[in-house]
Protein backbone atom coordinates (compact mmCIF):
# COMPACT_ATOMS: atom_id res chain seq x y z
CA UNK A 1 0.00 0.00 0.00
CA UNK A 2 1.20 3.10 -1.25
CA UNK A 3 2.01 6.17 1.77
CA UNK A 4 -0.40 8.75 1.57
CA UNK A 5 -1.94 11.79 3.29
CA UNK A 6 -5.71 12.89 4.04
CA UNK A 7 -7.00 15.83 5.70
CA UNK A 8 -10.28 15.87 7.13
CA UNK A 9 -12.76 18.91 8.05
CA UNK A 10 -15.62 19.34 10.47
CA UNK A 11 -18.02 19.28 8.11
CA UNK A 12 -18.88 18.01 4.67
CA UNK A 13 -19.29 21.78 3.75
CA UNK A 14 -15.87 23.07 4.84
CA UNK A 15 -14.84 19.96 2.96
CA UNK A 16 -16.27 21.54 0.07
CA UNK A 17 -14.96 24.46 0.53
CA UNK A 18 -11.47 22.75 0.77
CA UNK A 19 -11.77 21.39 -2.54
CA UNK A 20 -12.15 24.79 -4.38
CA UNK A 21 -9.33 26.48 -1.63
CA UNK A 22 -6.74 23.29 -2.09
CA UNK A 23 -7.55 23.98 -6.33
CA UNK A 24 -7.15 27.64 -6.59
CA UNK A 25 -4.09 27.22 -4.27
CA UNK A 26 -2.43 24.83 -6.52
CA UNK A 27 -2.46 21.44 -4.41
CA UNK A 28 -3.65 18.06 -6.66
CA UNK A 29 -6.18 16.11 -4.28
CA UNK A 30 -8.81 13.55 -4.29
CA UNK A 31 -11.89 13.15 -2.37
CA UNK A 32 -12.26 10.28 -0.95
CA UNK A 33 -14.20 9.08 1.98
CA UNK A 34 -12.98 9.44 5.16
CA UNK A 35 -12.15 6.30 7.49
CA UNK A 36 -14.12 5.22 9.89
CA UNK A 37 -11.23 4.95 12.61
CA UNK A 38 -10.67 8.84 12.14
CA UNK A 39 -14.18 10.06 13.98
CA UNK A 40 -15.10 13.17 13.14
CA UNK A 41 -18.96 13.80 11.61
CA UNK A 42 -17.76 14.83 8.12
CA UNK A 43 -18.05 11.47 5.76
CA UNK A 44 -15.32 13.32 3.25
CA UNK A 45 -12.04 14.09 3.20
CA UNK A 46 -9.01 14.87 1.01
CA UNK A 47 -6.09 12.76 0.00
CA UNK A 48 -3.05 13.86 -0.95
CA UNK A 49 0.51 12.20 -1.69
CA UNK A 50 2.72 13.44 0.93
CA UNK A 51 5.69 15.49 -0.48
CA UNK A 52 2.51 17.73 -0.88
CA UNK A 53 1.89 17.96 2.67
CA UNK A 54 3.38 21.30 3.16
CA UNK A 55 1.85 23.42 0.72
CA UNK A 56 -1.71 21.56 1.87
CA UNK A 57 -1.37 22.93 5.75
CA UNK A 58 -0.39 26.46 4.23
CA UNK A 59 -3.57 26.35 2.30
CA UNK A 60 -5.53 25.74 5.07
CA UNK A 61 -3.60 28.03 7.26
CA UNK A 62 -4.08 30.74 5.18
CA UNK A 63 -7.33 30.22 3.89
CA UNK A 64 -8.53 29.49 7.70
CA UNK A 65 -10.67 26.30 7.04
CA UNK A 66 -11.86 24.25 9.66
CA UNK A 67 -9.86 21.31 9.99
CA UNK A 68 -10.72 18.30 11.85
CA UNK A 69 -6.89 16.79 11.09
CA UNK A 70 -4.14 16.13 8.83
CA UNK A 71 -3.41 11.88 9.31
CA UNK A 72 -0.32 10.09 7.53
CA UNK A 73 -1.28 6.30 5.94
CA UNK A 74 2.06 3.85 6.52
CA UNK A 75 2.35 1.05 4.17
CA UNK A 76 0.48 -0.97 6.81
CA UNK A 77 -2.53 1.09 6.30
CA UNK A 78 -2.67 2.24 9.83
CA UNK A 79 -3.64 6.06 10.51
CA UNK A 80 -1.20 8.24 12.42
CA UNK A 81 -1.83 12.32 13.07
CA UNK A 82 0.52 14.81 12.28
Amino acid sequence: MKERVIAVFVTTHETMLAEKTFKTGGVKFRTALKPRKLGGSCQMALTFAPEIFQRARDVVKESGLKLEGFYRQDGEGEWTPL
